[in-house]
């Protein structure tokens, strides 16, 4: 067992570290800090390296859980529809709005007399990629998410008071098995942008981090569900943007409470 296990771990380094794609993206991520970090090349660089430590760490696990994912026609739109999304609304591009929305273009589809299955997906092992990656994104805010801050004014509802803004960038590579064992290099971008107005950076960071982790936790549950066959596929697809909308809710309202009581707070 455990010598499998270290072969594993060696095999999706191997893939992760001399995939040119992930490369690609892991400098694009570097670049990104460069405008707002005086040290943006080694934020960057840490950034990567987390972000792949953890997404080796996930890869290692679903693959010794036997956890694999039907490779289809319809995987290769999910490219450009998530660009598509982000265009609209960055938060969009998320997985767990992307995915849902797939499949609801094709009942719609369905409903009207068409049959495509080429824009079929897997989408019980996609519910469980969903959890799995905001469970690392939970973490990587809790434990990060406040170290690339700056000041900014914001307002609070009553007057201009001072902010701190926090962005952060993780890249994610993943390497995913099919059913017949071939290997599907997956690359998630994990994204944390908010301004702490009535908290410090690290408590607000730290929040919103353990929201995520147990909207991570909520979502393997309810994949859980599905492949038992208690709960269909189409109801837990419907649940799952309204659970990742009511993050935002959630971190929201606690700020506004907290304002309204006490509009003489400043960080």
């Amino acid at each position: 067992m455990f010598k499998e296990l270290i072969t594993t771990i060696f095999n999706n380094v191997y893939y992760v570290v001399f995939d040119s794609v992930f490369l690609i993206i892991a400098i694009l991520v570097v670049f990104m800090y460069r405008k707002e970090n005086p040290k943006w090349e080694l934020t960057g660089i840490k950034d990567v390296l987390r972000g792949t430590t953890l997404g080796i760490i996930l890869s290692t696990i679903m693959s010794m859980c036997g956890i694999s994912i039907q490779l289809t026609f319809g995987m290769m739109f999910l490219i450009p529809l998530t660009v598509l999304l982000t265009s609209f609304n960055p938060k969009w591009g998320c997985y767990a709005y992307v995915i849902p929305f797939t499949y609801a273009v094709t009942a719609i589809v369905e409903i009207c007399g068409y049959n495509l299955p080429w824009l079929y997906l897997p989408y019980k092992e996609f519910i469980f990629l969903v959890g799995f990656l905001h469970l690392i994104e939970g973490i990587l805010v809790m434990l990060y998410g406040s170290e690339n801050t700056f000041e900014v004014p914001v307002y609070d509802g009553r007057t201009i008071i001072t902010g701190h803004s926090m962005k952060k960038f993780w890249p994610v590579p993943l390497v995913i098995f099919t059913n017949g064992m071939t290997i599907i290099p997956l690359y998630a971008i994990l994204g944390y942008i908010d301004i702490a107005k009535n908290y410090s950076p690290q408590v607000k960071s730290a929040k919103m981090g353990a929201i995520i982790l147990i909207y991570g936790i909520f979502i393997l549950i309810l994949a859980t569900l599905v492949n038992v066959g208690i709960l269909t596929i189409g109801l837990a697809l419907i649940i799952m943007p309204i659970g990742h909308e009511l993050m935002f809710l959630i971190n929201y309202m606690p700020a506004t409470q907290m304002s309204r009581r006490n509009p003489s707070w400043r960080n």
